[in-house]
């Protein structure tokens, strides 16, 4: 692992000039948005990931690049590696190359979706002297829309352009960003929410659900629980929350998705929910009193299914309602658009006076489901002029880019319905609906609400 990081050109330090210079002079260097000082010392072999290495003969220095490695992820390694903490954005460390005893410090920050680490290790005195404080990352004058949020799927489903997508939905005015977890995935092991959240934080707010209740069924937990009704499962996910919240600071942490659909079918199971939500939103605010804990419901499916109450049971127990709401009508209809119109007015009523969000909101284009690209584009016209009259803290357009084959998601919500999984004619019209709700197609071209998206931002 350590080929990964800059001292392993201290293995090709004595391969170059053994002079050490009595005056050491500084030259300036920018790289895209980083800019640092160096010193005037000779070449040095480079590594894969090191652009600039400098040596003078006792000392060496060296600028890298990480295009894919979060920092968050670079910083464990580095701290395992040298039995060292880092402070802030610096690691003191010590480390050996041949019959040499290198003091070492480096700098690392995450800069226009890359990681850059700052480097410079001695064999006798650290010769820093403030050297690694001159980098700077000149970030991007970014124009967002005030609470204007988006669930930036990529395109193709294509993970390794998360990033990429990031970066444009920072770009075309979003906001706020919003996605999603299971707590099995995270459990012990932070890579995947690494690799998500450092570039989807880093120029803007964020807004997170992890989810306890998956709308119709029970979220995926460690192999020790079933239920969050087991004994011990409330304060083990609250310690597991507090260390999620601290490591990527979310302005919004929302606990289940869609959970009165669940608890209408369950509401024998409310109360031990609410309490869940009560401990762990007090457990979070003690370490970071900043961050807004929730919990997600529906508007259409509560209306329809007239479980409003359950909403207002767990109002009490958050900082923060978010809904999901979709106007469509029996097999995901979306050819009434005033239905979906109505509904994102009627939301604020439901709690009044609750601070609020839509975390899901949007409109298909599938002719399947009575729609089409002209039916989106008046809807995200509304859209917008709701953003700019409502109380609510964010508004989400689900989402940027279509789904591929949404078969699997669809499954996910009904594991314990086999026969509606046998129904294919309901399965096509569910899949479709979860496929076909993006502002761009799957291949990233543009749909005919895009040009409203474009003109608001």
């Amino acid at each position: 692992m350590r080929t990964l990081i800059i001292v392993a050109v201290l293995l090709m330090l004595f391969g170059c000039a053994q002079q050490v210079q009595e005056q050491t002079e500084y030259l300036g260097y920018s790289r895209g948005q980083v800019s640092f000082q160096y010193p005037d010392w000779s070449d040095a072999e480079k590594t894969d990931q090191n652009f600039l290495v400098k040596s003078n003969g006792s000392c060496v220095f060296g600028a890298a690049e990480y295009p894919i490695l979060p920092s968050r992820m670079l910083k464990d390694i580095l701290e395992d590696e040298f039995d060292s903490r880092f402070d802030g954005e610096y690691i003191d460390f010590a480390v050996r190359s041949g019959d040499h005893d290198f003091d070492a410090r480096a700098r690392m920050f995450y800069c226009d979706y890359n990681t850059y680490t700052f480097t410079i290790a001695c064999i006798d005195e650290l010769q820093e002297e403030g050297l690694l404080a001159t980098a700077e990352c000149d970030e991007r004058d970014l124009d967002t829309k005030d609470k204007l949020g988006l669930i930036p799927l990529p395109p193709d489903e294509d993970i390794t352009m998360l990033a990429d997508t990031f970066k444009q939905a920072r770009a075309d005015g979003a906001d706020v960003l919003y996605w999603y977890f299971s707590w099995k995935d995270l459990d012990d092991n932070w890579t995947a929410s690494d690799w998500v959240l450092e570039p989807m934080g880093h120029e803007g707010r964020i807004a997170l659900v992890v989810e306890v209740i998956h709308t119709t069924v029970l979220g995926q937990y460690p192999a020790r629980y079933d239920s969050f009704t087991d004994p011990g499962f409330k304060e083990d996910f609250a310690d597991f929350s507090v260390d999620f919240v601290e490591r990527y600071q979310p302005e919004y942490y929302f606990i289940g998705n869609e959970v009165d659909i669940y608890f209408d079918m369950h509401r024998d199971e409310l109360n031990e929910y609410e309490e869940l939500l009560s401990y762990t939103r007090d457990r979070i605010h003690q370490t970071s009193p900043g961050t807004k804990v929730g919990v997600v419901v529906t508007y259409h499916a509560a209306l329809e299914n007239n479980a409003t109450d359950i909403i207002e049971e767990l109002s009490d127990d958050v900082d923060i309602l978010g809904y999901t709401t979709y106007g469509h009508e029996a097999n995901f209809s979306f050819g009434n658009l005033s239905r979906g119109i109505d509904y994102l007015y009627a939301i604020e009523d439901v709690v009044p006076g609750k601070d609020f969000a839509i975390v899901e909101a949007g409109w298909s284009t599938s002719p399947m489901l009575d729609s089409s690209e002209d039916l989106q584009e008046e809807y995200a016209e509304t859209f917008f002029e709701y953003l700019e009259d409502t109380d609510a803290e964010f508004v989400n357009w689900f989402s940027l880019h279509d789904g591929v084959d949404c078969r699997k998601v669809a499954e996910s919500f009904l594991t314990h319905m086999p026969e509606m999984m046998e129904d294919e004619e309901f399965m096509e019209f569910f899949e479709e609906f979860i496929c076909t709700l993006g502002i761009k197609h799957s291949d990233g071209t543009p749909k005919r609400a895009w040009s409203v998206w474009e003109e608001n931002t």
